[in-house]
This record gives structure tokens, C-alpha cells and sequence, in this order.
């Protein structure tokens, strides 16, 4: 609550967080490397997805925050289903690990993306005429 920008840094910090995880995930020799590797993972998997509808209360208002979320929940199944598959050729080709550590710099991509782009000026985004309605009740 003290920085408006706050859930955005939260949310990087998790990604952040994905980056060695991937690299461990795909390069890791032996069980601990991978299993640090899925432990990083969820935790900055968590971090970045318990803060994604207070992110979008930030941009979006009210009225269409419901749709707001949906399409974003589409837009991650549709890239679930392009990485699964990616990963299930790569299985095929021998290079899952290579290709698992190459996801590293996708979302490295992404913090930069969300460090840059997202710049909120409202902890919560309302519509104008809820602000009029409740301005009215109160008088």
C-alpha cells in the first residue's frame, strides 16, 4: 500500500524467480538442482499469480474487470498449450533440457516487459459514474 507500484515489483520479483529455476530445471545433473529448481519455480509461479488481479483492479475498471481477467486467463492457456507442445517436440528431439533453460529468456523478456510498460497511478481504477453515484450517496 505504500508504493502503487508495489503487486507490479511482487510480480517481477516472481518471475525473477522462474529465471534460475528454469535454468535449473533444464540443466540441472542431479535430483536436488531439478527439485530447487520445481521449488523456485512454484514459489515465484505463486508470487506472480496471486498478484495478477490486483494488477489488473489497477488498469482496469469495475465495470470490466471480470472480462479483463478472463481474456488474460485465455491468453496464458493458449501459451501453456504452445509451451507444452514446444516441450513435448523437444522431448522428441533430445533438447528438452536446452529448450526448457532457452524458456529463461522468454520470461526475462517478460520483467523487462512488465518493469517498463506497467506504470499504475491508482491502487484501485473505478469508473466515473461509480465515483458520481457515489458521490451523490454521500451528499
Amino acid at each position: 500500500m505504500r508504493n502503487v507500484r508495489g503487486r507490479i515489483y511482487t510480480a517481477a520479483i516472481g518471475l525473477s524467480l522462474m529465471i534460475p529455476a528454469l535454468l535449473c530445471i533444464g540443466y540441472g545433473a542431479g535430483l536436488f538442482t531439478v527439485v530447487t529448481g520445481a521449488v523456485l519455480f512454484g514459489i515465484g509461479f505463486g508470487f506472480f499469480d496471486a498478484n495478477n488481479m490486483p494488477i489488473v483492479c489497477q488498469f482496469v475498471s469495475s465495470r470490466n474487470r471480470a472480462t479483463a481477467y478472463g481474456i488474460m486467463n485465455m491468453c496464458s492457456v493458449f501459451a501453456g498449450a504452445a509451451v507444452t507442445d514446444l516441450l513435448g517436440r523437444s522431448m522428441d528431439t533430445g533438447t528438452l533440457g536446452r529448450d526448457f533453460a532457452l524458456l529463461s529468456v522468454l520470461v526475462t523478456f517478460t520483467v523487462a516487459l512488465i518493469l517498463i510498460c506497467l506504470r499504475p497511478t491508482t491502487i484501485d481504477m473505478r469508473d466515473d459514474a461509480h465515483e458520481e453515484c457515489l458521490a451523490i450517496a454521500e451528499s
